[in-house]
């Protein structure tokens, strides 16, 4: 049996994703309500006895191996022995099945504070869940799996294998694997981390973007190179936070982390040439960094600019959406804004490493056009912009006129009170960079018509447990920026000189 946890904010985010899958039905827990909105009013009893937890939902699936098969009754019963054994023993949940996958498995959404007020704690949690699976397995005869700190694991390779029977010694990828182990064992910060990785002659090397935000990270040891991702999800810079709890703290952390790898360049270790068994793994290793982005062949699918069409495109854009002259021709300056020669606004997608993906006309209804730069539509692009090269907040909108809308209404703000801040405009879910806005704290849903968008709200804040959701209204930031405008008491948005984007 597999088990998974989270933790999150939104009650009604969570119900409305277990609730909203075909064929989902509910099969057990200890509340009245038979719905989202029921439930969700529910789960309110015991969030209001201790208003001050932020993250009072509990989200934990359990899945059995293929072919194997569980009625209701007892699949409830699981529920019921794995909350009580995590420490749920006084408090409000649900279990829902689904059937959208081939393996059976549960939804349980739980409250983690307690009837008299106290909250379930998530002391090494992770653990805690494998031990108690490994339980329920044994009781119930069911298929046992590898626990996750393992599978977080890439498995020795054949080649490997028959290099560690033939010598006796472990691979470097193994190797690699149990350093980065030892060295994470109290929690460390990223520059603590790299520190002893570096004192045991390991050569760390952290990706960033031509934006400055950190892309990924690769290990060197003995000559041999591995990404983050090659050695398992764990050991990815997201993964190191998130399984190994390594901590992290752009402000705090990247100046020191630059320095040490200065440092390693000064001093490198030398390197030993790779044993004949190693060579193998060495020619896989063309890209030492993660979600390293491979570059994008420039077609001519794009809308062709004319700049002679810009001015009238600009003034369009000041007058109908009250958008501040000095930002849009800063977005021109820059590219990721320009005139076609139909006299269309083309807003252009880029990943996170500046990688141009897609284009978005904005036609005279206010929609968007989607234009493709290649036949094969690039998934982790989007119209964004981040206001400093280290990002600790993180925004999601509906569209581009969304995004600079509620940069010009957060301009007003005091600069030294502003966040540096990813505004990130989502179309579809394949849009969101999960993995990078797994690592940042602050993850803020902030959709235009956030009520026909339910579903993908679900299941955002499903993958991102710290999102939280807020409403401009029906109107959305350009109908809150343009109001502004209508005012004549409200403060105007400035024409900045410097957007620092």
């Amino acid at each position: 049996m597999i088990g998974k946890h989270i933790k999150g904010k939104s009650f009604r985010g969570l119900l409305n994703y277990l609730f909203g899958k075909d064929g989902a039905r509910q099969i057990g827990g200890n509340m009245e309500g038979t719905n989202p909105r029921e439930l969700a009013a529910e789960f309110g009893i015991s969030r209001r006895l201790n208003p001050k937890v932020s993250r009072a939902v509990y989200h934990a699936s359990l899945s059995l191996a293929h072919k194997e098969s569980l009625d209701d009754d007892t699949w409830d019963e699981i529920a019921q022995k794995y909350l009580q054994a995590m420490g749920f023993d006084m408090n409000q949940y649900v279990v829902v099945r689904h059937i959208d996958r081939t393996h059976e498995h549960i939804h349980i959404a739980a409250s983690r504070i307690q009837l008299d007020g106290t909250t379930v704690s998530d002391s090494w949690d992770d653990r805690r869940s494998e031990a108690v699976i490994r339980k329920l397995e044994q009781e119930y005869n069911l298929q046992s799996v590898q626990p996750s700190w393992e599978k977080d694991k890439h498995s020795p390779t054949t080649g490997e294998r028959r290099h560690i029977a033939r010598t006796g010694e472990e691979s470097v990828r193994v190797r690699l694997q149990r350093s980065l182990d030892q060295a994470t064992h109290d929690h460390p910060t990223m520059p603590e981390l790299i520190e002893r990785t570096q004192q045991q002659g390991i050569n760390v090397r952290v990706g960033y973007t031509r934006t400055g935000i950190v892309k990924g990270i690769s290990y060197q040891l003995d000559g041999v190179a591995f990404s983050g991702t090659h050695l398992g999800k764990a050991y990815t810079f997201p993964g190191l936070q998130k399984h190994r709890g390594v901590n992290y703290s752009p402000k705090r952390d990247d100046k020191r982390i630059q320095k040490l790898m200065e440092q390693a360049v000064e001093h490198p270790t030398p390197a030993v040439p790779p044993k004949q068994d190693d060579k193998h793994i060495q020619k896989l290793m063309e890209q030492t960094v993660e979600n390293t982005t491979p570059a994008v062949t420039q077609t001519n699918s794009l809308p062709t600019r004319e700049p002679t069409n810009w001015e009238q495109i600009r003034l369009n854009l000041s007058q109908q959406y009250n958008l501040p002259n000095s930002l849009l021709t800063e977005l021109y300056e820059k590219g990721w804004l320009y005139a076609s020669l139909a006299g269309q606004a083309i807003f252009v997608e880029r990943t996170l490493d500046d990688l141009p993906t897609l284009a978005k006309q904005l036609e005279p209804t206010g929609n968007f056009t989607t234009i493709p730069l290649n036949s094969e539509r690039t998934k982790n692009g989007s119209f964004w912009i981040a206001t400093d090269a280290t990002v600790e907040r993180a925004v999601l909108l509906s569209n581009p006129i969304e995004v600079l809308s509620l940069i010009a209404l957060e301009s007003t703000v005091d600069k030294e009170k502003r966040k540096p801040t990813l505004y990130w405009s989502v179309g579809d879910s394949e849009q969101i960079p999960l993995e990078f806005l797994r690592s940042i704290d602050t993850v803020v849903i902030a959709f235009k018509d956030h009520e026909k968008v339910e579903n993908l709200i679900a299941e955002i804040l499903a993958e991102l447990p710290q999102a939280k959701q807020v409403s401009p209204s029906e109107a959305g930031w350009n109908g809150m920026l343009t109001n502004n405008h209508l005012q004549p008491n409200q403060r105007r948005i400035p024409e900045l000189q410097n957007w620092e984007l």
